[in-house]
């Protein structure tokens, strides 16, 4: 099984849940994480187009927590950074198109995991 970078998953997080919650209660949880942030997403990617800074900081914050709640360290940091760094408009395009290759990546790392650990 493929854990990518140490760096992008946090798994010390993702094992403490399973011993809390359980393969299934990650399970449900990282459902509910696919779920959601296509939404998500959508709004972020409105609040770009139309330059909305305050709007596109707070979302990136909503976006951060839900990725980081599961582990997501990677994603989180591109949030974290739309979030909170001072920034010109091209460096959150940028940011944000590595979003969908890190996602895509992340994601995979993680259905993995769940699969092989249940």
């Amino acid at each position: 099984m493929s854990t990518g970078n140490s760096n992008d998953i946090d798994w010390a997080l993702l094992k403490q849940y399973q011993g809390i919650l359980g393969m299934q209660g990650i399970a449900d949880s990282f459902q509910m994480f696919l779920e959601v942030l296509p939404d998500y997403e959508a709004e972020l990617m409105k609040l770009l187009a139309s330059k909305n800074e305050a709007g596109l900081r707070s979302q990136a914050h909503k976006i951060k927590g839900s990725c980081r709640s599961l582990g997501f360290q990677r994603l989180g940091e591109v949030m974290q950074f739309i979030e909170k760094e001072s920034w010109q408009w091209p460096e959150v395009e940028a940011q944000i198109a590595k979003w969908p290759l890190y996602y895509a990546e992340d994601t995979a790392i993680v259905a993995e995991w769940l699969a092989a650990n249940r």
